[in-house]
């Protein structure tokens, strides 16, 4: 099963970029791993009116590189937690009904556009605390690397 990233930002700090390649090529032994961004809204966000019509912008650009037939998970600090071993029996049920990329989107500073977080087969946090987009990007690659050791049965999770 292929995993993709889709993530509103580019131009990751060398660090945060390293890690995340790190573990995509570990995940690439498992099916495959894509990172992929967009560029991040650069106007106004000081209303209402600013913050949805940047949430529009970057939900169409995430939108336009979404696999066909990709399903999809939206990052959300109110979707459901789960424990590594939670989370590998998640993919790996994924996998056994036939999924065949799984695409987890990570929003912007205001989050991912309403239409794409409804429109998501599941709803993932990685907990309660707020992470810097860039460093949750990391977080995702190091679970999945982990969740996928943990159903090759790979001593990676001790």
């Amino acid at each position: 099963m292929k995993l993709a990233l889709l993530a509103v930002g580019r131009g990751m700090p060398p660090p945060i970029r390293e890690l995340v390649s790190e573990y995509g090529e570990r995940l690439n032994r498992y099916g495959g791993f894509s990172l992929l961004e967009v560029a991040e809204f650069r106007g106004e966000r000081s209303t209402e009116s600013d913050k949805a019509r940047a949430l529009a912008w970057e939900g169409e650009r995430l939108r336009g590189r979404i696999s066909a037939g990709a399903m999809t998970v939206a990052l959300e600090i109110g979707g459901t937690s789960l424990s590594s071993p939670g989370l590998a029996d998640r993919l790996g049920a994924w996998r056994d009904g036939g999924v065949g990329e799984v695409c987890f989107l990570i929003g912007g500073p205001d989050g991912l556009l309403p239409e794409l977080v409804a429109s998501a087969r599941f709803r993932l946090s990685l907990g309660p605390m707020t992470l810097p987009h860039m460093l949750a990007r990391v977080v995702l690659a190091e679970q999945l690397y982990r969740a996928m050791t943990i159903l090759h049965r790979v001593p990676y999770h001790r």
